[in-house]
């Protein structure tokens, strides 16, 4: 059976160049939801945890962001996205200046990639912000720091690196979940994998390799999201490198 393989469909172009051009497609996406959902899931965080009468209703549309893009399976979101909002006009238009450099398709599975991711980064980061002492914005608030300066100076500095390696899982799950968007037409590393496979019938090569990949470039992300997870614990820890184990990163 394995005699039979010829791994020269995935090695040598057209191939190699096919499987290149979906991890350049797919590390893009990656990170470029990670970026998107770290600001957004931010911004959510600090609603979610704000105690201002006012904010009420604020508080309550941003826990139903959270629980419904929670709840909603990915792929349904990134279909949505592709063939619901891209199919109007007043999208297509607002979305034409990014065309140059990105499809739609591309920039809906960026979207539904951001929104879905946001909503777990941001559940995260309110269980850091919570828990860090209450006294740590008393004080800084004693010293003359406004709520939101207190907040971006001194308790959010503590509380990212308490969920960081909860925050940390998230952006290795983000990396994964791009292998959804193959399926609104995002030419991704399984993408290109099928059109090796639709080319060649050589399946188990072409999916081996899109396996490889994804292999190396979530391990190459688990090693870099530790070494921050240890920076940023001995930053606000002296000592917390050696006293204690850095929380493990799951890929």
């Amino acid at each position: 059976m394995f005699d039979d393989l010829s791994w020269s469909v995935v090695l040598d172009d057209p191939g190699r160049s096919f499987l290149l051009h979906g991890a350049w497609v797919s590390v893009q996406l990656a990170v470029l939801a990670i970026i998107g959902s770290t600001v957004v899931g931010t911004l959510v965080a600090l609603g979610r945890v704000s105690t201002a009468p006012a904010l009420a209703p604020l508080r309550w549309l941003l826990s139903a962001y959270v629980e419904f893009f929670r709840n909603v399976p990915l792929l349904v979101q990134l279909v949505f996205w592709s063939f619901g909002m891209f199919s109007l006009e007043l999208v297509r238009a607002a979305a034409a200046p990014l065309n140059l450099v990105y499809s739609n398709q591309f920039l809906a599975g960026l979207l539904g990639l951001t929104i879905y991711t946001s909503a777990y980064v941001a559940e995260a980061l309110r269980s850091g912000i919570q828990s860090v002492p209450r006294g740590q914005l008393e004080a800084a608030r004693a010293g003359g720091l406004g709520y939101w300066t207190a907040m971006r100076a001194v308790v959010l500095p503590q509380a990212f690196a308490l969920a960081f390696p909860a925050i940390g899982n998230q952006y290795i799950s983000a990396t994964k979940n791009t292998s959804v968007v193959m399926a609104i037409g995002v030419t991704d590393v399984v993408f290109q994998a099928q059109q090796i496979e639709s080319a060649t019938f050589a399946a188990f090569e072409a999916y081996t390799a899109a396996l490889v990949i994804f292999v190396v470039i979530c391990l190459a992300e688990s090693a870099l999201l530790a070494l921050v997870v240890r920076g940023m614990l001995t930053r606000i820890r002296p000592g917390a490198r050696t006293a204690a184990p850095t929380p493990a990163l799951e890929s």
